[in-house]
Order: C-alpha cells, then sequence, then structure tokens
C-alpha cells in the first residue's frame, strides 16, 4: 500500500477536525517570538565535519574548507546553496552533490568511502545533470525517477539531499519543502 492509497481518508479525517480559528495568529506570535530565528528560512543552519576526512574527493568544491584542515569546521545550507549556484553556471552537478553529501553526512567517518565510490563512476556526473535539467523542466518527482538506481551507491536519503539543493537554485523552480531560502 503506497502513501496514495490512503490520502482520500486522511483529507477526510483531517476536515473533520478543523485548525482553531486562532490558529493563524498564534503561529504569527510564534514567528515573532521564538520561531524569529525561522522567519529568513534555515540557511544559516550548519553540520560540522573534519575537512581532512574528505582528502582525496574529487571534484572538491572551492567554497569548502581545504582538505588538508584538520579541525572540525562548520558547512551551513547557504554554503551548500552557494555551491549548487555555482554549477548552474557550468551545469557540472558534481560539486553540488559533494557539497550536499558533505553537508548530510558531518562528522560520520564513512561518507568519503561512499561519495568516492559514487563518483568513480563514469556516467555520474552525466547523470547528475540531467537529474538537475529534469528538476528544472519537469519537476522534482520525474529528476527523482532519473536518479534513482540511474548511480549505485546514491540512494534516495543523498540523491533527495541534492536535489533539494538544487532546486533552491534553479531558475523558476519553487524551494523545494520551504518558501523561505
Amino acid at each position: 500500500m503506497g502513501w496514495r492509497d490512503g490520502a482520500g481518508e486522511l483529507d477526510a479525517q483531517m476536515l473533520a477536525y478543523p485548525l482553531p480559528s486562532n490558529a493563524v495568529g498564534q503561529l504569527e506570535a510564534w514567528r515573532a517570538a521564538a520561531g524569529a530565528c525561522y522567519a529568513e528560512g534555515t540557511g544559516a543552519h550548519a553540520v560540522h565535519y573534519v575537512p581532512a576526512s574528505w582528502a582525496g574527493i574529487r571534484p572538491w568544491p572551492g567554497l569548502l574548507a581545504d582538505q588538508t584542515e584538520q579541525d572540525e569546521t562548520a558547512l551551513s545550507r547557504q554554503q551548500v546553496r552557494e555551491v549548487a549556484h555555482a554549477c548552474t553556471r557550468t551545469s557540472d552537478w558534481a560539486d553540488a552533490l559533494v557539497a550536499s553529501y558533505v553537508w548530510g553526512q558531518g562528522r560520520n567517518g564513512y561518507g568519503a568511502h561512499r561519495l568516492r565510490r559514487i563518483l568513480e563512476r563514469a556516467s555520474a556526473r552525466t547523470v547528475l545533470s540531467q537529474a538537475a535539467e529534469t528538476l528544472a523542466d519537469d519537476g522534482a518527482v520525474a529528476a527523482y525517477r532519473t536518479l534513482y538506481g540511474a548511480t549505485p551507491g546514491l540512494g534516495p536519503a543523498f540523491l533527495t539531499k541534492f536535489l533539494y539543493f538544487a532546486g533552491t537554485v534553479l531558475p523558476h523552480m519553487p524551494a523545494p519543502l520551504s518558501a523561505h531560502p
């Protein structure tokens, strides 16, 4: 049973329990106080990683810390977006995959090994470029279908991160999952 099988039932249940009339006001009050940090999106959200643990990964985006750096450093969503934005000028999306992969793995010690295996595939760059083009032209579902299973080792956990960041910078593409960058 897929998610669509129960969608009608879920809609009916949600309509039976509407939000209280003051819900929008309460949400606005929350955003003005405790939720203020989300008013401009989640671009400042960062993860920590050790650049040296990614030594040998090629390509390596110039916007990330040097791979010889032994000290832990932060990588924010905004920085990953900047890497993805640079990819729009070249149509080579490998740097965006690398940045989103590092962001998704953080301090994890086995991410570099897995990423290296993905990038070693001759078709990886072509598939990433095709997925970005499909994302811009046909949307996220079609782009997911382009990537899913096309590059062994690149599964849903990281192909969706790649699509998220690519989708935040592609022209005429609404930001995935959020109205705020």
